[in-house]
């Protein structure tokens, strides 16, 4: 009895990914948030704080109000007044007392804090992504505290982000809208609505600008290495300067594992070790706005054992 060569089999394993991403490929205009009940009256809202940490992928730290820093585990909840910083490949999803999230990705810094149920979230460095529930009445009680202003929302899917060395805020609206207010009370709020961004800065106009739509998935390249390296191919997008690509277990994308921002249109990761993940890519435009997401459930070509 014959049996096939490695390299016969390598072939048919690629061949069977190919075809299992085409069969389980879905791609979609925009994320979709996690499961989310109606809309509550405020008197049955419980307080936003303290929050859970739900995910945890790499190192991060706990920083209490006298700045001490306790490393961050699943399960640990943040009080009123405390912090997170994330380190390099991290990546941490917490969830509040309305089953709220907040999602943040490496080398980002962020204080929580409320008041009168409303949520507020000091963004110190970095990015942060948040899918907020809407409440009865339609009212503000979600903000994004920023160096340039605040972001308020009242049940919306949106990222901020802190340009380094730069005094100014990027805010982008993946569903609902967003009001973005520099001066509280001495001057209107300037609405965001889905598929939306803004450049906040402290002085000058504050134009809205489309978001990119999700780029494609051109397909994948994998090699047979005990290594294990995944390429995912993108297909070019019009108006994108560069690409952001994540990796998830879960299609919600709070247990993130890897993520790259390139200029290629080829990313490459490496050290994943199951059979299928959800893949998310969204781009920037030449004003450094992040676009509209598409998200693909892809089988992942797993490293070929070296004997048979």
């Amino acid at each position: 009895m014959s049996y096939p060569t490695r390299k016969t089999l390598a072939a048919l394993m690629v061949s069977l990914a190919t075809i299992c991403m085409m069969a389980f490929s879905a791609a979609y205009a925009e994320q979709s948030p996690p499961a989310m009940s109606s809309s509550v009256a405020l008197e049955d809202v419980p307080e936003p704080l303290p929050a859970q940490v739900e995910s945890l992928e790499g190192e991060a730290w706990l920083i209490d109000k006298r700045g001490t820093e306790t490393p961050l585990v699943e399960g640990m909840e943040v009080q009123r007044g405390q912090g997170i910083r994330t380190g390099g490949n991290a990546f941490v999803a917490l969830m509040l007392g309305d089953s709220s999230r907040i999602v943040l990705p490496s080398q980002s810094s962020v204080v929580l804090l409320s008041e009168k149920k409303v949520m507020q979230v000091k963004l110190l460095q970095g990015q942060v992504e948040s899918y907020v529930h809407k409440r009865e009445p339609q009212v503000e009680h979600f903000q994004i505290l920023t160096p340039v202003g605040v972001l308020g929302v009242r049940g919306t899917h949106f990222r901020a982000r802190q340009v380094a060395g730069e005094h100014a805020v990027f805010a982008e609206v993946l569903s609902g809208s967003l009001a973005a207010e520099r001066k509280v009370g001495l001057e209107p709020p300037s609405l965001i609505n889905a598929k939306q961004g803004m450049r906040v800065v402290p002085k000058g106009d504050l134009k809205v600008i489309d978001l990119l739509p999700g780029p494609k998935l051109r397909g994948q390249r994998g090699s047979a290495t005990a290594r294990g390296d995944w390429t995912i191919l993108i297909k070019p997008l019009a108006g994108a300067k560069r690409y952001r690509v994540q990796v998830a277990s879960d299609p919600n994308f709070m247990r993130i594992k890897r993520e790259q921002l390139s200029d290629s249109t080829e990313v490459s990761f490496s050290g994943l070790d199951l059979p299928l993940y959800y893949v998310r890519i969204s781009a920037f435009d030449e004003s450094g706005l992040e676009g509209l997401t598409s998200i693909y459930h892809v089988m992942h070509f797993l490293p070929v054992a070296s004997h048979y």
